[in-house]
């Protein structure tokens, strides 16, 4: 019985061993333009942002703060960009093992930050028969 469940356990992917449940991405494309952000371990990785000039970030960047609100997830930092009606925002970052404040302009981080459209209503059963 023993081994069996030793057996199961290692069967199991490694994420779900670890407790990955705080790991977040989010993943972009639209029109050429691409961001990929993950977070673990406390900080929000670019994985990918094309091009650099639109999102103001740099693959392999930490992004640590946005203005002066400390994120540590992706959806602590969408959250909040998503709170300001400001046009632009000041990004903490680490990159090449420097801390650096970068101003983004949203702009170009807008369309990625609204929420998917809602989807549509299931259809109406249908009529009772007689």
């Amino acid at each position: 019985m023993r081994a069996r469940f030793l057996t199961m356990m290692l069967m199991l992917p490694l994420p779900a061993l670890a407790g990955s449940s705080n790991q977040q991405t989010l993943s972009w494309q639209d029109d050429g333009a691409h961001v990929a952000l993950a977070s673990s371990g406390g900080h929000v990785r670019v994985d990918a942002a094309h091009p650099e000039a639109r999102f103001g970030v740099r693959r392999g960047d930490r992004i640590l703060r946005v203005d002066d609100t400390a994120v540590q997830q992706v959806d602590q930092l969408t959250a909040a960009m998503q709170a300001t009606d400001a046009s632009s925002v000041r990004l903490l970052l680490q990159r090449d093992g420097k801390t650096l404040t970068v101003p983004v302009s949203l702009a170009g981080w807008r369309p990625l930050l609204s929420p998917p459209a809602a989807p549509p209503p299931p259809p109406a059963p249908p009529p009772p028969r007689r």
